[in-house]
């Protein structure tokens, strides 16, 4: 039995051969924006408005921040969850699309602000907006291609050129837009949209559990493993695994091979083409990382920062 009340002999000094190596100093790009202090579930950037859900809709627009929240004919009631992600449409004005769940299951979840106002949309969705309104994933945005599916159902491929359809998957996946191709985030591998008519899954050879994030650009390709803390890179068709430079590893953005981005629950961090290192700046947890021209945003449960890169 220990006795809580006595007093443990002090352990042994630490030789210097043993001591712990000090932790590498992180990278100082520049100087962070905290932009939002709520937790943020979903940003996106537009051209150049920001949105953001963080518990109501936030909107950055003419550099000053507003609450957008929804009118209280569109709130979830009690009971009831939004499983949601904020997109901007070619307009540049947000939608909010997903699923909004309660006992019965989930239902498709569509709304645009209009007007400066929210309204819940069926124009936009075409035959998706047909009965069972089941839920909605994919991803919206000014660059093609613009994704909308319905699960069990159908997904609109949506390029400026035209529209393509294909079957959807019965569960709902995030879909992200990298190197001008559509990518799909699944269980044990990413699924990468093929000439707009099939997803392929692409998977390291050796088991991985949940994909966080995916970053890919000509001939690589980085995912994100959050339960194993782990990275995946895909180089001139081999692959390689690396610890993460910080815990739980999410969301990837990048400009190129020397330059990605990620998201962890300690921060973010940045790959020089040569390897990982922690940045200067945001404090963690964050779960997503953008970018756009010359800014950097970061976006998770300590809320949205910016960092406006210095020229190089």
């Amino acid at each position: 039995m220990i006795d809580p009340s006595a007093t443990a002999a002090p352990p042994p000094a630490a030789s210097a051969s043993a001591a712990t190596p000090a932790a590498p100093t992180p990278l100082d790009l520049g100087a962070w924006t905290r932009e939002l202090e709520a937790p943020v579930t979903s940003l996106a950037l537009g051209e150049p408005r920001v949105a953001a859900l963080a518990g109501d809709p936030w909107l950055l627009e003419g550099g000053a921040w507003r609450r957008v929240p929804l009118p209280e004919a569109l709130r979830p009631p009690p009971g009831v969850r939004d499983d949601a992600r904020v997109y901007f449409g070619r307009d540049d004005w947000p939608r909010i699309m997903g699923a909004r769940t309660d006992a019965g299951g989930a239902r498709q979840l569509y709304l645009r602000w209009k007007g400066g106002r929210w309204i819940a949309e069926k124009n936009e969705l075409a035959k998706l907006a047909d009965p069972p309104l089941a839920a909605l994933f994919g991803l919206l945005g000014h660059a093609d291609p613009e994704v909308v599916c319905k699960v069990g159902d159908d997904c609109i491929i949506k390029r400026r050129t035209g529209w393509k359809m294909l079957r959807a998957s019965v569960a709902p996946f995030r879909v992200e837009l990298h190197d001008g191709r559509a990518w799909g985030l699944l269980d044990g591998a990413v699924g990468r949209l093929d000439a707009d008519k099939a997803w392929t899954r692409v998977a390291p050879p050796s088991p991985v559990g949940q994909i966080g994030g995916v970053f890919a650009t000509g001939d690589e390709l980085w995912l994100s493993e959050p339960g194993a803390g782990a990275l995946h890179h895909l180089k001139h068709g081999a692959w390689s695994r690396h610890d993460a430079p910080g815990a739980r590893p999410l969301g990837m953005w990048g400009t190129g091979p020397s330059d990605v981005w990620l998201a962890t629950a300690d921060g973010v961090a940045r790959f020089d083409g040569a390897a990982w290192a922690r940045v200067k700046g945001p404090s963690g947890p964050l779960a997503e990382v953008f970018g756009r021209g010359g800014e950097v945003w970061a976006a998770g449960e300590s809320g949205a920062w910016r960092l406006a890169r210095a020229k190089r």
